[in-house]
């Protein structure tokens, strides 16, 4: 995949767009595997997102027409899930407009509120729940809404960065 030369080791380029999509389906998956434990559903959530982030970074580092080079993809949004998360989550496409190539700005915009909602989800179950929640074993709704929320992020990334290929 153009932009990402493989570098074995870097916590960005050591995958290619397609592979950091691929992933973040995957994560996206274990997270529906464990719904009946929030925690573990809402960090499969999270990591799904902030992995779907990483395949638009690099996406956008093999695109140099839009100004997105290895360092600025680098440092852009943070180098953690969260950071990149929490970076489009108070994102301001339109005010950022005039910096931004359009289909990125258009990106940013679709993303933002489904990672503030993402984010606004607690891992941890209100007081008292926890007890009640290991018992029955039933699927966790804040756990299902994360996963949600972690679907649209992977999909809308995997449209921006993979145009050519399975969405």
């Amino acid at each position: 995949m153009a932009g990402s030369e493989g570098t074995p080791g870097h916590w960005l380029w050591r995958l290619d767009a397609a592979d950091w999509i691929a992933s973040a389906r995957r994560e996206v998956e274990h997270g529906q595997r464990r719904e009946d434990a929030r925690r573990a559903a809402v960090t499969h959530a999270r990591r799904a997102g902030g992995m779907a982030l990483n395949g638009v970074l690099v996406a956008l580092g093999g695109r140099p027409e839009l100004g997105w080079d290895r360092p600025r993809c680098e440092t852009a949004w943070g180098r953690s899930y969260i950071d990149h998360l929490r970076r489009v989550a108070a994102s301001d496409p339109s005010a950022e407009q005039s910096e931004l190539d359009p289909s990125l700005a258009a990106l940013l915009a679709e993303l933002a509120e489904p990672a503030r909602e993402l984010l606004g989800i607690s891992v941890m179950p209100p007081q008292g729940m926890v007890a009640l929640s290991q018992l029955s074993r039933r699927r966790d709704p804040a756990a299902g809404e994360a996963l949600d929320r972690a679907r649209a992020i992977v999909e809308a990334c995997a449209r921006f960065a993979l145009p050519d290929g399975p969405a």
